[in-house]
């Protein structure tokens, strides 16, 4: 830790005030401030997000309070549901020194957000479109219900509550932008009614909630919108679901606030963006993948030209050419393009599907969604773009369930047993019981599973055990759940190898790259990203692991468990690291990573390397460890990273691998 290097500063201030008459204080300490800069750079203003294992959510106003007493500057909001943290006005200095602050995650500059662009077209046809597979239209749109037991939370540049379409169901929930807590833009109005007016509305008797995050002109600042996501989030009447027709560059806070959100229970749905073929990763909110992300299409199913592709996307909806409620009068409409028009279209289908399902979480409302979206329709939808659009499905939603096994494979010797977990799923209509049985298996092998059944929505675990006479070989098992409304199945990959043998060999760890985003790997906040704009590149891909980086005391963690097969003949772990420091010493290491192996209690095993402040370099190194004696065992890698007081180091992990042969 610095301390020690602290305290030599504070001996010297001392010696300097015995000697001269106008001695030197030793600088406060500061830390990184993200996002720094750019074009839509919000000056003087700054996101403070504060560690939820210091400070708890009755605690943020004084701990504000206390920044703001000892670095200058205003407190602009408070938030307390969707994050813990707050906006200073300060200047850029202060906001480094914030930074460093024990109490403090992270400090992110502040930028301005717009709505996701409009352009004036002839009138609209989306509600046409997503009642039936295929074109033609036909003029008309059935419904399964109208949602009138769900709230819809427009995000946006507010709502003409007052507009006939509207029927009284619209209501102000807040304002975060301005003091006029009308809709005078329209953007707001017109997602709105696509949500839900009672003419142009996907859900027509949803509650309409009105949170203004942006101003006339159709922009607010990320400090802005976060307040509003944190407002919902505290506020928001379940089941519920929010628009956000909105977006900007790539913002961590932004997207943990909507992340934060959906796990409370809110169903999210975001616009791709209108950069025409953008990648919509690399925009926030779009990039959380929690939330259902949605492009645009024309009347013909061909992708919008505006409309971001990418990874991100979940569905696209219509949204080029939709008629609906402005906010001009109490009767007036627009026609206008843009994901801001698909994304309600998909918001409504959500809480049509939340009404149907109220004790849905977001997951399974997104899933439900995409998994009955016309597959294959959209022309030319772009590179890494789901071919998925939007489907109302009508009548009664039937039981039924799916099944998934984890993980979708294993070895063992002759002899030997493998176990995975068997999951179900409620994906229409209500729970019901699934039986589960396990065929395909090789000769002298048994399946057994416990419990033997379990309510759609539960789990229970495989074993497959093996006999000394079971001959090598890879066998297809197909794991099959049974239930009233039918059957599921669902393949696990058996390898059997002779005893003491080899079996299993490959590459054994899930998202190695981290180009799956949060998935697979167990850490701490804000570890895997696309940091490659916040001057953290990869070494291959656009995601990788940052932990530490805030100049402050902090520990981040990055771990996985893995299953090593017994008989192989080389276990290798490998990956790369690149380290900067702002820490000046080349003999002290103040700020470390350690990489250890764990048993399945959490007993550390082996202590692999410990790097350091003193090994920063340019670029990245690959590093590799053999894990031979930890054959046949399942085991944790976990990477520890630990910062002291001041000045940051960083930790970068990318392309991970363990390769056994």
């Amino acid at each position: 830790m610095a301390l020690p290097h602290r305290s030599a500063l504070v001996g010297m201030t001392a010696l300097a005030l015995v000697t001269a008459a106008s001695p030197a204080l030793a600088a406060e300490p500061t830390g990184a401030v993200r996002n720094a800069g750019g074009a839509t750079a919000v000056a003087d203003s700054y996101l403070v997000v504060l560690k939820d294992n210091v400070v708890a959510p009755g605690s943020v106003g004084d701990t504000a309070q206390r920044l703001r007493a000892r670095h200058g500057g205003t407190i602009a909001h408070t938030w307390t549901a969707a994050l813990r943290g707050f906006e200073v006005r300060v200047g850029a200095a202060a906001a480094a020194r914030i930074a460093a602050d024990p109490a403090v995650a992270y400090v992110e500059q502040n930028h301005t957000v717009t709505i996701s662009g409009t352009q004036t077209n002839p009138p609209s046809w989306g509600l046409d479109r997503i009642d039936q597979r295929n074109l033609p239209l036909n003029n008309s749109y059935t419904y399964p219900n109208t949602a009138s037991n769900v709230r819809a939370y427009i995000i946006d540049t507010g709502i003409r509550t007052t507009h006939n379409d509207f029927g009284g169901r619209a209501t102000w929930g807040t304002n975060t932008v301005d003091t006029n807590n009308t809709d005078c833009n329209g953007h707001g109005t017109h997602v709105a009614g696509t949500v839900g007016g009672s003419s142009y509305g996907v859900a027509k008797g949803v509650q309409l909630v009105a949170v203004k995050v942006l101003n006339c002109s159709g922009s607010g600042t990320t400090a802005g919108v976060v307040s509003g996501v944190d407002w919902v989030t505290r506020n928001a009447v379940k089941p519920a679901v929010a628009n956000m027709s909105l977006g900007g560059g790539a913002d961590t806070t932004l997207d943990t606030a909507v992340r934060n959100s959906i796990n409370a229970g809110i169903t999210y749905g975001l616009a791709a963006g209108n950069d025409n073929g953008a990648n919509a990763c690399n925009t926030s909110p779009a990039r959380v993948t929690e939330a259902i992300t949605v492009g645009s299409t024309t009347n013909t199913d061909a992708r919008s030209s505006f409309s971001n592709i990418g990874t991100c996307l979940d569905i696209f909806a219509p949204g080029s050419s939709i008629t609906s409620a402005w906010n001009s009068s109490d009767t007036a409409t627009n026609t206008i393009s843009g994901t801001s028009m698909a994304t309600p279209h998909v918001v409504g289908a959500a809480a049509l599907v939340a009404s149907a399902n109220p004790s849905w979480t977001p997951q399974q409302v997104r899933d439900y969604l995409v998994d009955n979206a016309t597959s294959g329709v959209v022309t030319s939808p772009g590179t890494g773009s789901p071919n998925k659009l939007l489907y109302v499905v009508n009548g009664t939603a039937t039981n039924d369930f799916s099944v998934s096994v984890s993980p979708t494979a294993g070895s063992t010797a002759a002899g030997g047993s493998v176990t995975a977990t068997v999951s179900t799923a409620t994906t229409s209509g209500s729970a019901q019981s699934v039986s589960l049985s396990a065929s395909g298996l090789p000769t002298g092998a048994s399946a057994s599973f416990s419990p033997s059944s379990v309510t759609s929505g539960g789990s229970s675990t495989l074993t497959i055990s093996t006999s000394s006479s079971t001959p090598s070989g890879t066998y297809p098992v197909t794991v099959t759940g049974t239930a009233t409304s039918g059957t599921k199945t669902t393949t696990y990959t058996l390898t059997v190898g002779p005893i003491g043998g080899c079996t299993g060999a490959g590459q054994k760890l899930g998202n190695p790259g981290f180009e799956s985003g949060n998935t697979v790997w167990s850490t701490t906040s804000g570890v895997i990203g696309q940091y490659g704009s916040s001057g953290q590149p990869t070494h291959g891909g656009t995601w990788n692991a940052w932990m530490d980086g805030y100049g402050s005391t902090h520990t981040d963690t990055l771990s996985q468990s893995v299953s090593l097969p017994a008989g192989c003949t080389s276990y290798n772990f490998s990956f790369w690291l690149h380290i900067d420091s702002s820490e000046s010493t080349t003999t002290t290491a103040y700020d470390k990573l350690t990489v250890q192996v764990l048993n399945s209690s959490g007993t550390v095993l082996a202590t692999l390397a410990t790097y350091s402040n003193l090994n920063k370099a340019a670029g990245y190194s690959q590093k590799s460890f053999s894990l031979a004696a930890y054959a046949g065992q399942t085991v944790t890698l976990k990477f520890t990273a630990t910062e002291d007081v001041l000045l940051q180091t960083s930790f970068v992990v990318d392309d991970t691998a363990v390769d056994v042969s």
